[in-house]
């Protein structure tokens, strides 16, 4: 048994001399080899980042030239009737544009976006696309006034959300946005432009007025006046929040405003068919009426006192 391990032994150091010889002869071919390989490899690595950076350099040569560049200043817009051509000029100019886009800049949309979306006169940037090599056609929203307010003897323009706008850059007057004026003995504090003008009696005029043109009543009735004096004071004063005035000095008392939350309050809707109820007897121009009050479930109202009327009370 132990002849066996002894041979066992005998055979496996043999078997290892072996290999060490035989590793022994081979080691300069190995490292020429590995040499050889690792050269290689450090030259397909080096041509690549060559190659790479030539194209780089390659690709930002020619971006970079003015056919692919676009600049604000070229801009042009279709702008609608009620916009002045101030208008233009100002959104082509913004400070916070950069003189010159490249078309290939990263992010090029979004940063354009940005800036306008920072813009009062503009409402929301609905679109940006690249047309190469150097258009960009870009749909704006832009903030149509709503409704003018007057203060004193000082006039502001309002869109539908009661964003304060800049007056310099609109028509008028326009029939785009031709309604009544909203008319109040004293309002908030002045916002600045594109900030809202948090103001109640505002904000039930422009809802008021959104209304009454959706439903072309201050055509009907030629509405001139929203007067809002006494929006949430009716409490306090028992007058009518809201009232409007027509072109024949007619009072429409119209009362609250849902901002009120008053109970029992009619709705605009019912108001409405009131009013239209007194026009059907009285037509629409009211001229014979100094005042309506469509507040209540029925309508009242009183006639202009007439001349000879006056004479007898003499």
């Amino acid at each position: 048994m132990n002849q066996y391990k002894v041979k066992d032994i005998i055979h496996n150091t043999l078997h290892l001399k072996y290999l060490v010889h035989f590793f022994s002869t081979k080691k300069a071919e190995i490292k020429r080899v590995l040499y050889f390989f690792c050269l290689r490899y450090l030259v397909f690595v080096c041509v690549t980042i060559l190659i790479i950076w030539g194209l780089k350099k390659v690709w930002y040569s020619l971006t970079d030239l003015t056919v692919f560049k676009v600049s604000p200043s070229t801009f042009s817009f279709q702008t609608p009737p009620w916009v002045t051509d101030r208008f233009s000029e100002y959104i082509k100019n913004i400070k916070t544009l950069n003189e010159r886009y490249n078309m290939y800049e990263n992010d090029l949309t979004q940063k354009i976006a940005e800036v306008y979306g920072e813009v009062a006169l503009i409402k929301k940037v609905d679109s940006i696309k690249k047309i190469f090599p150097n258009t960009l056609s870009i749909t704006l929203v832009l903030r149509k006034p709503a409704a003018v307010i007057k203060s004193g003897k000082n006039t502001y323009l309002v869109d539908d959300e009661c964003i304060l706008l800049p007056k310099e850059y609109y028509l008028l007057p326009n029939a785009e946005y031709d309604s009544p004026y909203i008319r109040g003995n004293r309002f908030s504090k002045l916002p600045l432009y594109g900030n809202t003008w948090d103001d109640k009696g505002i904000k039930a005029g422009v809802s008021l007025i959104k209304f009454l043109k959706a439903n072309n009543i201050h055509n009907i009735f030629k509405i001139l006046v929203v007067d809002v004096s006494n929006v949430c004071k009716r409490r306090s004063t028992g007058k009518s929040d809201i009232i409007l005035w027509t072109e024949n000095n007619t009072q429409i008392r119209w009362g609250c405003s849902s901002f009120c939350n008053e109970q029992n309050e009619l709705s605009d809707e019912e108001k409405l068919q009131n009013l239209l109820s007194v026009a059907r007897s009285e037509g629409t121009n009211l001229r014979q009426m100094e005042y309506i009050d469509v507040r209540w479930e029925k309508p009242v109202g009183k006639r202009w006192a007439k001349v000879d009327d006056l004479r007898e009370e003499r």
